[in-house]
């Protein structure tokens, strides 16, 4: 029988609250519990045991140009959750984003929210392209923050380019074609663009080449987009350039077919990027700016010509770090075309990190960012892998996104697996958290108040 037809449930009451009505939560209700707890995610030097060493997951980091600190080096990857209406964000996304935060997770990325309306994946990815979206966004950044001490928030910035107008993966109802969304379903299939007339692949949208303005628009685009998050209360914004969409279809010869000013050269083909980055730094001086990019195609033994690889992404790293303007590179990788070769495992991704590292770029430039399953080589070792690359210098900054969607509190079991200790956690959850003791006054052994 179909799990759809199973009654797993009834008879619970229908949600009270009117879908058209603003929510009764107010951040002024909240109770702040704070006062000399340290911030989840943080380790303390008297709850370190006797002899262990704080593990380098577990340092602040201090970025190059934007000096924004990090709690620690654990970052949460921005993951579409397509389910956004009309870009705008939700309470789920605040109970999804909410388990990383109270559970220690130094940094969130908000996810690939578009800068156009066409911009996006799905119909139904988040936005911010225009000024409406700011209020849900203000509200999950602040409801994050009133909670969790010490957290960083930064949205990441998208343009979907041929990728665009598709279905959402877990989408099962009815769809006239596979590949994409049509007009008559929601979808905008005549404004699918790219650098060039080509599809992602067999069945998916040809995609329409933009004009040299209309790629100058998309700067002007990316500087809105910044300039909302920004309003919205942002640490920083990160551009992608990865996984396929319209920046990385622009760096890969590939995809990129152009004669113009933005095709041809590298100097070319990254010149768009390159402009987006110096736009929005130029509004926003002091503000932090993140590059996701694709290392590598994963296509250099496909026999289908020239594309992105390592060494173009480490010639781009350097470039990056003369600007003055990135405070990190986030080292993903493929998803620009339909034959890559690609095999996951653990760490799969280390490499790309790994190369850009080991051109002794000061950290006073630039820092970087590796991910790709990443949380731990086998679940019983949470934090090793993670740990590993950190000490061997391949990355400065760990991300994940499937470990975290696994276990919200990846970075209290990867201290655990560490230390022989929890991090500090939030102090409503402190029976989950038990400490050293200490010798500090304002920091009693939490108790409970029955014997439950």
């Amino acid at each position: 029988m179909s799990s759809s037809k199973i009654d797993f449930a009834h008879g619970q009451t229908d949600p009270a609250w009117s879908g058209s009505e603003p929510l009764g939560l107010k951040l002024e209700s909240f109770v702040p519990t704070r006062l000399h707890h340290p911030p989840p995610g943080t380790v303390p030097e008297d709850t370190l045991p006797d002899g262990v060493q704080r593990p380098k997951l577990f340092e602040h980091l201090d970025l190059p140009h934007s000096k924004l600190r990090l709690k620690n080096r654990a970052v949460v990857s921005p993951m579409c959750q397509y389910s956004a209406n009309n870009g705008h964000l939700t309470p789920y996304h605040l109970a999804h984003l909410g388990s990383f935060a109270l559970h220690g997770a130094g940094t969130i990325m908000v996810e690939a929210s578009g800068v156009t309306a066409a911009g996006r994946i799905t119909p139904q990815d988040a936005g911010i392209y225009t000024d409406e979206h700011i209020a849900s966004h203000a509200s999950i950044v602040s409801s994050l923050k009133t909670f969790t001490e010490g957290l960083t928030v930064g949205l990441q910035l998208a343009h979907a380019g041929r990728k665009a107008s598709t279905w959402s993966p877990f989408y099962r109802g009815e769809h006239k074609h596979a590949e994409y969304v049509t007009k008559e379903e929601g979808g905008w299939p005549d404004e699918v663009v790219g650098p060039s007339a080509l599809a992602y692949g067999e069945g998916w949208l040809k995609a329409k080449e933009l004009s040299n303005q209309e790629v100058k628009d998309v700067v002007k685009q990316f500087v809105e987009g910044a300039r909302r998050a920004f309003k919205a209360g942002y640490d920083f914004v990160e551009i992608h350039s990865a996984h396929g969409y319209l920046l990385h279809s622009f760096l890969s010869p590939l995809s990129n077919h152009r004669t113009d000013e933005y095709g041809g050269s590298f100097e070319n083909r990254t010149r768009l990027l390159h402009e987006i980055i110096s736009a929005i730094n130029s509004e926003f001086p002091n503000k932090s700016i993140w590059v996701r990019v694709s290392g590598t195609d994963f296509a250099e033994n496909a026999g289908k010509g020239e594309s992105w690889t390592l060494e173009e992404t480490k010639k781009l790293a350097s470039s990056l770090a003369k600007t003055g303007m990135v405070d990190v590179l986030d080292c993903s990788a493929g998803g620009l075309v339909s034959f890559q070769q690609i095999k996951p495992a653990p760490g799969y991704q280390r490499h790309l990190a790994a190369g850009v590292s080991k051109l002794g770029i000061p950290k006073s430039e630039l820092t970087v960012m590796s991910v790709g399953m990443l949380e731990g080589a086998t679940p019983e070792q949470p934090g090793s892998l993670a740990e590993e690359v950190l000490q061997s210098g391949d990355a400065d900054l760990i991300a994940l996104a499937r470990g975290f969607l696994g276990n919200p509190a990846w970075v209290t079991f990867a201290g655990a697996n560490l230390m022989g200790v929890k991090p500090a956690g939030s102090p409503q959850y402190h029976r989950s958290h038990p400490h050293k003791k200490s010798e500090d006054p304002h920091r009693p052994i939490p108790r409970a108040q029955n014997n439950n």
